[in-house]
């Protein structure tokens, strides 16, 4: 395979061979030809061309891959020497793998024009969208594969202007093309039949009669000799006899040429964003020469770890051609014994189909023996430790899951899982954990997530929304796809979400995603309540402090305020799990006058669901009284001594005291006049004088409401929380 590379000082550009060694990340174009007027190689070697329409597509997209931060680009027209017929077949049945390991595909449109004073053609549809749907490029044979096989693709006008991507046009292009949105969205293409692959190329065209044939070779999967005079016919009669020596397994066909990354359960993420220091680590450790190598990635659900595992897939595919990858599910034995039957029978393991074969065994031994050359495999979802640890019930053995993993020199294993217990418990050395994204990352998602930029065209909401959703990227992509949906503004969702009853809607809210699994919640709220219920199975006190934690401010909880109960080791444990799964951090801080105090904070989003978990299982009202009793036993009424510790305590009676919805009145009197002595004596008299006013406000409306003055109790509650601003801040309590 040959690349471009653009020459300094805009001087040029120069032909680059790989032929041993893995090519190097590369962007493709994708266009049409106009006669006479394209760079050929020859015209490259020789240094001419430059006059020709056709160098400008050359000078778009190297510079194009430049701003994506690629090197080297290939074109058609100049990068395959057709003065060969060698290499001419070559490439044919190799243009499909080329396109697929394109780190971009640019598709330029010489027929679509965009006014120059138009910076954001994605938001003014109208001006392009016909002329788009009539362009030449889809009544092209070849550009059928082109459109199909790359991982991200991406539409200009003759301009240079960006039109959108392939998955933003999806709709546009499958009027136009009739190939189902599945297909557009990475699908994998042995889904659809034969018949319905064939229909795709009917209404398309090519120069030379029998290339309506061969543009299809990629599409199946499939290698033929080039005979151009055959006549279409016969070379269509060729490829179906091809296609089905491949279906019935037909022919001396090596391991090393099944379509592997057909095992791969999600097509390729065209959105995928930052994340390349964490990528570079996991290449780094997982294919150090001669080393069999395990790896572990955990965090918080819905921070992107499978997401990252699938892209590393790819990427090691498009690296490595003959690399075998494997995607084996961890969510149950069984997940995982089907996931093992699928490689079994994609191997071809001899009695793999047989009634009581022991598949794990076959395929653990298979992959083994080293004689398969590189391969990857994914475990993921290991979140439940016991699965892969415990024994198999399944097996005819007391095996476990994780015994049947295998081991080579040649491969590698990459496990996800939300619980650095399991992290720790499946590879004690090669752990990384992943943390939300910054915030250039996270407003980049957001980007490319959001199919009219002219919604984000309010930075200030942008920033709100992204601290507000703390970089997470399962959340921003659920904010995203409801922005889409709605055709709502960042401003206006910001504004949906200052209300609590909205906010948990807003989590809530279903929305299509093809890289997470179609039979698991796909909502933020519900990706934690899996995890919620998990730790309430595996680790009961941990449970305890989390409903507790969701009843007082997320911030600075001191480990001595969580209820009591379970040894020091059970104690030890509990929050092991809960910062285990990342709910919540650590901060080390000295109290004055005390020994070492252990100090928490809750992760924002995980505080909110909390507080919907325990409303929708009819458990916060309970929660919320043993936080506020929790309270009443450790806060005096004022006084010096022990300050240096209850003043710790302070915020989170506050909070508690702040819940007029859940907590009775007799109870937030007490919690407020505690709170009014705890401040005069810690010399903050405003505050004091106002939680004793607002104390008294709340004790006055219980006896005008006995009273039946229902108008006047109404009065002083609305006076008392006024007041209750002024003591706890607008922002108090956090939801």
């Amino acid at each position: 395979m040959r690349l471009l590379k653009r020459l300094p000082g805009d001087s040029g550009f120069e032909l680059t061979s790989f032929k041993d060694d893995p090519a190097p990340p590369y962007a493709i174009l994708s266009h049409t030809w106009t006669d006479g007027q394209e760079v050929t190689y020859k015209d490259l070697v020789e240094g001419t061309g430059t006059d020709k329409d056709g160098y400008t597509k050359i000078r778009f997209c190297g510079e194009r891959a430049a701003a994506d931060g690629l090197e080297y680009f290939w074109v058609d027209t100049c990068c395959i020497d057709k003065s060969t017929s060698v290499e001419v077949s070559t490439a044919i049945n190799s243009m499909f793998y080329w396109y697929q390991r394109a780190a971009k595909c640019y598709v330029y449109l010489t027929d679509v024009a965009v006014p120059d004073e138009v910076t954001n053609p994605e938001a003014f549809r109208t001006l392009w969208v016909q002329a788009f749907q009539r362009s030449r490029w889809f009544t092209q044979g070849w550009t059928l594969q082109e459109l199909l096989a790359p991982a991200s693709v991406e539409f200009f006008s003759h301009n240079g202007k960006r039109l959108g991507n392939r998955i933003a046009l999806e709709q546009e292009i499958h009027s136009v093309t009739s190939i189902p949105v599945g297909a557009l969205r990475g699908q994998r293409l042995t889904e659809f039949s034969v018949e319905k692959r064939i229909s795709w190329a009917a209404k398309r065209t090519t120069t030379i009669k029998e290339d309506k044939v061969y543009c299809l070779l990629g599409i199946f999967g499939v290698f033929l000799s080039l005979i151009y005079g055959e006549g279409e016919e016969y070379a269509m009669l060729r490829l179906k006899e091809e296609i089905q020596k491949r279906q019935q397994g037909w022919g001396n066909v090596a391991v090393q040429d099944l379509s592997v990354s057909l095992s791969l359960p999600f097509p390729r993420n065209e959105l995928f964003v930052g994340r390349e220091s964490q990528l570079q680590f996991i290449k780094q450790i997982l294919f150090s020469p001669n080393t069999h190598q395990w790896m572990t990635i955990y965090g918080l659900g819905g921070c992107g770890k499978s997401a990252l595992a699938l892209e590393f897939a790819y990427r090691a595919l498009a690296e490595h051609a003959r690399r075998l990858v494997f995607w084996v599910p961890a969510i149950s034995p069984e997940s995982f014994g089907l996931a093992y039957r699928d490689i079994g029978i994609r191997l071809r393991i001899p009695g793999i189909g047989d009634d009581n074969a022991d598949v794990k065994r076959l395929v653990k031994e298979t992959l083994s023996l080293g004689n398969l050359g590189d391969w990857l495999m994914i475990v993921d979802n290991a979140d439940d430790s016991e699965i892969l640890l415990g024994v198999d019930n399944n097996s005819n053995k007391a095996a476990r899951l994780i015994d049947y993993i295998p081991h080579s020199n040649e491969g590698a294993i990459l496990f996800t899982t939300r619980s650095r217990k399991a992290a720790t418990d499946l590879n004690q050395s090669n752990v990384l954990e992943l943390n939300d994204m910054g915030k250039a990352e996270a407003r980049q998602l957001l980007a490319q997530r959001t199919t009219r930029q002219a919604l984000l065209n309010d930075e200030t909401a942008v920033d709100v929304l992204l601290e507000t959703l703390t970089g997470l990227p399962l959340a921003i992509v659920q904010a995203a796809a409801f922005i889409n949906q709605n055709n709502t503004s960042v401003s206006e969702y910001v504004s949906l979400f200052q209300h609590a009853v909205a906010k948990a809607e807003l989590f809530s809210e279903h929305f299509e995603d093809l890289s997470r699994y179609q039979d698991m919640d796909r909502t933020i709220a519900k990706t934690w309540h899996i995890s919620f219920r998990q730790i309430q199975r595996q680790d009961p006190l941990a449970a305890k402090y989390l409903s507790f934690i969701a009843c007082i401010d997320r911030i600075s909880i001191p480990q001595s305020l969580l209820l009591p109960g379970g040894s020091i080791v059970q104690q030890t444990k509990a929050l092991g799990t809960l910062t285990g799964y990342a709910f919540i951090t650590e901060r080390q801080q000295t109290v004055p006058g005390s020994k070492k105090e252990r100090l928490f904070d809750m992760h924002r989003l995980v505080h909110m669901a909390l507080i919907w978990w325990l409303e929708g299982h009819g458990e916060r009202e309970k929660w919320v009284g043993a936080a506020a009793a929790r309270a009443e036993e450790l806060v005096p009424y004022g006084g010096h001594q022990g300050k240096e510790v209850w003043s710790a305590y302070l915020p989170h009676l506050m909070y508690v005291a702040g819940l007029v919805d859940v907590v009775n009145g007799a109870m937030s009197v007490s919690l407020l006049e505690r709170l009014g002595q705890c401040q005069k004596s810690l010399g903050q008299y405003a505050l004091a004088e106002t939680s004793h006013r607002k104390a008294s406000m709340s004790n006055l409306a219980q006896v005008l409401d006995r009273q039946g003055k229902y108008e006047e109790a109404e009065a002083m509650n609305r006076q008392e929380l006024e007041c209750t601003k002024k003591v706890l801040g607008p922002s108090i309590p956090r939801r």
